[in-house]
């Protein structure tokens, strides 16, 4: 299937590892120009080299930063003369339970997982709503589908990104401009393999054994999805295919959730 990618113009942020990579590649692949930006230089100098043939641009940027966010906005027009497409990918939170989490943690979790993305859809929507057209895509994860007590910070922050995903669909439609949510369940990338490793394994040996069978009993399929498959979804979802596809939020996570709860 031809997405009619080409010749559009893109931003991923945290694009250098995991699903953001993977979307990356995804969209060069298909012709899309892409402005990538992450807070450490070496994975986007990598990225930069894996995307040899594609045009893509690096800027290294902290969404915490208002003046970062704006810069990767206005790099992208002077690149590309654009902004077509927004993957808010760049959001992480830690894991605690309620009597763990300090003011700060809270504040810190939400300035770059919730705050960041709202920071980075205010720069470029009116750019988008004046073109009449534009693609915003938060990549936002299953927690707000499945709260959980020992997950607060980025749970909540989900479910917030849910809400605010569908109010910038209503807010975006007049324009031509859609939002989307994905939810992705687990998927098999070195930061979730960082929360998954048992940490008191007797062994390193043992520890894999038990993070593969982890990995089997996470969805009813049996495994963790891929980030290319992650990938493949946001790039149709970025294309004209998509074009009725605004304002809700899609799982990918191997039936995992079912109507809000799991299986």
């Amino acid at each position: 299937m031809k997405l009619e990618l080409d010749g559009k113009a893109a931003i991923v942020t945290g694009g250098t590892r995991g699903i953001g990579r993977a979307t990356v590649l995804r969209l060069l692949a298909e012709g899309t120009s892409v402005l990538v930006c992450a807070r450490g230089t070496e994975g986007l100098e990598e990225i930069a080299r894996d995307a040899s043939g594609g045009r893509v641009v690096t800027c290294q940027a902290d969404l915490r930063n208002l003046h970062d966010i704006r810069t990767v906005a206005a790099r992208c027009v002077a690149e590309f003369g654009r902004i077509d497409i927004l993957i808010n990918n760049a959001g992480s939170a830690r894991p605690g339970r309620l009597h763990e989490l300090s003011d700060q943690a809270w504040n810190e979790d939400y300035s770059l997982k919730f705050f960041g993305y709202v920071r980075m859809v205010r720069e470029v929507l009116p750019r988008m709503k004046r073109q009449l057209a534009g693609v915003i895509i938060n990549n936002i994860g299953m927690f707000g589908l499945l709260p959980t007590a020992s997950y607060l910070t980025g749970g909540s922050a989900d479910a917030a990104l849910m809400h605010f995903t569908k109010a910038i669909a209503d807010e975006g439609a007049p324009y031509g401009v859609r939002s989307i949510g994905i939810n992705p369940g687990p998927i098999d990338t070195p930061r979730y393999r960082l929360f998954a490793m048992p940490k008191d394994a007797p062994s390193e040996a043992e520890a894999e054994r038990l993070y593969q069978a982890t990995l089997r009993a996470s969805t009813p399929l049996g495994r963790p999805g891929k980030p290319e498959e992650v990938a493949d979804l946001i790039a149709f979802l970025a294309s004209p295919r998509a074009a009725f596809i605004s304002g809700t939020s899609i799982a990918i996570d191997g039936g995992r959730t079912f109507g809000g709860l799991m299986n």
